[in-house]
Order: C-alpha cells, then sequence, then structure tokens
C-alpha cells in the first residue's frame, strides 16, 4: 500500500490508532512467542512500531466533518463531540442550524497543520475554542477575554474566537455571552 493511499481519506483517528497499536502488539507478540508467519521488512517493522507515537517536535492533527462546510471550528481539545463537552458543543450548533456532520472541527494542536487545512478548505467563518484555538489562529499575542464576542481574520477569513464548552460545562454562567458570539456568527455566514 503506497503511503499517500493511507492519510488521502481523511481525518486520522485516535480510534484507528489505538487498533493499528492492538495490531502491532499482536505482531509483537506472535514474533516473541516464535510462532511463524510471513517474514516483513525492516521497513514495515519500523513503521508498525511507531505507530500511535509522536516524532520529537510533532504533534497530532485531527479533523472530522465535510471539507466543504461553510463553519470551520478550531477546538483547543481534540474530544470533538464526546462526552458532556461534546454533548454541548452538538446543542450549540444545533442551535445554530447546523449539526456536527454539517461543520468542519479540527484541534489546535498542530498550527502549521491546522493553517494549511483553513488555507485547502476556505472556509466562511472559523469559530476558535478556547485560548489554545484562538492563540493558533490569531497569533501568540492573542488574549480570548479581550478578543471574544467581535470577528477578526485569518487571511483574509472571518475568526470569532468564543469560550471552550468545556468552560460552559463549570461555569453555566458564560453560556449567553457564547451564544451572542454564535448569532454573530450565524448573521455573517447567513445561517
Amino acid at each position: 500500500m503506497k503511503s499517500s493511499l493511507l492519510f488521502s481519506s481523511g481525518s486520522v483517528r485516535a480510534d484507528f490508532i489505538q487498533v493499528v497499536n492492538g495490531f502491532s502488539r499482536y505482531l509483537c507478540s506472535r514474533k516473541q512467542s516464535k510462532i511463524t508467519f510471513p517474514e516483513i521488512s525492516k521497513a514495515s517493522e519500523t513503521i508498525i512500531q511507531g505507530w500511535g507515537k509522536q516524532l520529537p517536535g510533532q504533534a497530532s492533527f485531527f479533523f472530522e466533518g465535510p471539507e466543504d462546510a461553510p463553519v470551520f471550528i478550531v477546538d483547543s481539545k481534540t474530544s470533538f463531540f464526546k462526552g458532556e463537552t461534546g454533548e454541548l458543543l452538538s446543542r450549540i450548533i444545533a442551535a445554530m442550524g447546523l449539526s456536527a456532520e454539517k461543520v468542519l472541527i479540527c484541534n489546535s494542536g498542530a498550527p502549521r497543520a491546522v493553517a494549511d487545512k483553513i488555507r485547502q478548505v476556505s472556509p466562511r467563518v472559523i469559530i476558535t475554542l478556547g485560548q489554545e484555538a484562538g492563540r493558533v489562529i490569531l497569533g501568540p499575542g492573542f488574549s480570548l477575554d479581550a478578543s471574544r464576542g467581535k470577528f477578526h481574520e485569518f487571511e483574509g477569513i472571518r475568526v470569532m474566537p468564543t469560550f471552550h464548552p468545556s468552560l460552559l460545562v463549570e461555569k453555566p454562567q458564560y453560556k449567553r455571552e457564547v451564544w451572542e458570539d454564535m448569532k454573530l456568527v450565524m448573521k455573517y455566514a447567513g445561517l
């Protein structure tokens, strides 16, 4: 299998990496128990051993959703729509007239990959969730408290920084502010 085919189908998901790691452990245990199976090349063995491990200085980048989505969300975390925080994010998106399947979302862990993905898909509007996501898109001097509630720009694309849903779970009093931010996004994006 060519390596270009490995990543062309979309995001690399944590679940997939977990399966590959399990398969790698299985192959290692078979080899240690001296059970014969077809030999693999040293290069393939090196790749198998490295699955799920980050190279020094390399951050993981995950994304999901349609690349033609009008709304691109950059999340300071990687759980997206899981747990209580994910449920709240899903409700916010639904209140905007969208669904999790109608937005493109990525984590902020690899700034260069985030910027490249934004350039590739050229969304109508970007929403950053939390301080880290805002910093990745709007630069190191970004302050969420000073920036949320108004549009900014990333290479000509409007950006709305807002609080992360995890904060709203802990401090529900901020929900109104996030909803005001989302109403501005909805108006701009024609939702």
